[in-house]
C-alpha cells in the first residue's frame, strides 16, 4: 500500500501542440503519494546509454542533506510502478538509501513515455544528439500512423527538419563515435576533453568514407582542444590526404594557420580568381611552401583559402605582363604605379618575392 499525501493540483495535460506537454490548467485530484523504493523500477524506455555519475553523487550528495524536494512521476506496471520522469532522482535517492519517495502516479502509455522523456532533455538538453535520434527513430518507427514523416515529429517537437534529420543520422554512425558525443555545449563551459560536439561528428563522417578513418579522426580531435574552424580544416585535409598520418595534419593545424595578408581592395579580386599571385619586397613567412594551404587575410579576418603553387624570387626588370595581370588583372604599366605608391619607387634591380597560389 502507498500512503495518500495530497489531493489537489494542477494537472499538465499531454497533447500534440506543444509537442506533448500543453499547459493546460484545471483542478482535479492526482495521486501523490509515497512509494516504497523497491517497488519502483527504473524507466525501460529511457533513452539514455549512460548517466553522469558525478552529476548522480552531487544529486545524492543534495538529498541526503535535504531530502527529495520533488516528486518524480511513475505509472503503472502490474503490481509494481515504473519511472516516468525522474529516472536520476530515482537512482540516487537508492544511492541514499531511501525507503520511500514522493511521486505522482499517471497511467501513461510508451507512446507518452518516450515523447515525455524526447521532449523534457530536449528542453534541458540532457541527452546528446545519438540519443534524441534513437528517441526519434522510435518515434517515427513505433507510431507511423501519429507521426508520419520527419517533418511531422519536427513540427511536434519544435525543433527543425534539419535537426531531426542530423539526429537521425548520428544513430548510423559507427558506435565508438556516438559514446563521444557530448550533449549540447553551453555558454562559457568548454567541451569535455575525450568528446565531440556533434556536428563536429557529422562532418566527419559526412566527409571520410571509410569508417577506421573516422574512428581514427574523432579519437584525435577528442582529445585535444580542437574546435570550429580548426577542426573543420583538419578533416577537410584528412580527406583530401588519406595516405597522411592524422596526427601529423592535426599537429599543422594546432601551430596555427599560415596567413597571407592583402589590402580591402585586393580580396574581390581574389575571390574572382582574377589575383593568383602577391609579390612582396621582404621574404613571405617560413612556413609558406609549394603545397601549401593558407588563409587570406585582411588584417584579422579569414576571407579565403589558398593553395600555394609555387614561391619563387626574381628581380622585378624580370617581371612580366603574365605576372601583372596574376597581380589583379593591372597591366605591367598599371602594376608598376601600383608598387610606387606602396613602396614609392620601382627599381627594376629590386629582388623580390612572388607567392603563386589558386583559390580553393
Amino acid at each position: 500500500m502507498f500512503e495518500l499525501i495530497c489531493l489537489t493540483s494542477i494537472d499538465i495535460a499531454i497533447n500534440a501542440k506543444h509537442n506533448v506537454l500543453e499547459m493546460e490548467k484545471r483542478e482535479r485530484l492526482v495521486e501523490l503519494v509515497l512509494l516504497e523504493l523497491d517497488r519502483i523500477k527504473p524507466n525501460r524506455l529511457n533513452p539514455r546509454f549512460d548517466i553522469n555519475i558525478e552529476k548522480l553523487n552531487e544529486l545524492a550528495d543534495s538529498i541526503r542533506q535535504v531530502g527529495l524536494l520533488e516528486p518524480i512521476i511513475v505509472r503503472p506496471i502490474g503490481d509494481e510502478f515504473e519511472v516516468v520522469v525522474g529516472e536520476r532522482r530515482y537512482r540516487a535517492s537508492q544511492q541514499v538509501g531511501l525507503l520511500q519517495v514522493p511521486a505522482i502516479v499517471r497511467n501513461i502509455t510508451d507512446e507518452q513515455v518516450i515523447e515525455l522523456n524526447l521532449i523534457e532533455n530536449v528542453q534541458r538538453e540532457d541527452l546528446n544528439a545519438v540519443e534524441k535520434g534513437n528517441c526519434c527513430r522510435q518515434l517515427l518507427e513505433k507510431y507511423p500512423q501519429k507521426y508520419s514523416s520527419r517533418e511531422v515529429l519536427a513540427s511536434n517537437i519544435g525543433v527543425s527538419i534539419d535537426t531531426i534529420s542530423n539526429w537521425l543520422k548520428l544513430t548510423e554512425v559507427p558506435g565508438e563515435i556516438q559514446r563521444m558525443i557530448a550533449p549540447a555545449e553551453r555558454a562559457g563551459v568548454p567541451r569535455p576533453l575525450g568528446t565531440l560536439d556533434y556536428s563536429t561528428a557529422l562532418t566527419i563522417t559526412r566527409q571520410i568514407k571509410e569508417p577506421a578513418r573516422q574512428i581514427e579522426v574523432a579519437k584525435e580531435i577528442a582529445e585535444r582542444p580542437v574546435h570550429g574552424r580548426t577542426a573543420r580544416r583538419v578533416i577537410a585535409k584528412v580527406a583530401q590526404e588519406p595516405e597522411k598520418p592524422v596526427e601529423e595534419i592535426l599537429k599543422e593545424a594546432l601551430e596555427g594557420p599560415i596567413e597571407l595578408t592583402f589590402a580591402a581592395a585586393e580580396m574581390e579580386p581574389i575571390l574572382k580568381g582574377l589575383r593568383t599571385q602577391k609579390t612582396t619586397a621582404v621574404a613571405p613567412d617560413a612556413k609558406v611552401k609549394a603545397g601549401k594551404v593558407v588563409v587570406a587575410t585582411i588584417l584579422e579576418p579569414h576571407f579565403a583559402d589558398l593553395h600555394i603553387i609555387s614561391v619563387e624570387r626574381k628581380r622585378l626588370k624580370y617581371f612580366t605582363e603574365v605576372d601583372a595581370k596574376a597581380e589583379g588583372n593591372f597591366s605591367l604599366e598599371e602594376f608598376r604605379e601600383e608598387w610606387k605608391k606602396k613602396h614609392g619607387r620601382w627599381d627594376e634591380n629590386q629582388l623580390v618575392f612572388i607567392t603563386r597560389f589558386k583559390k580553393i
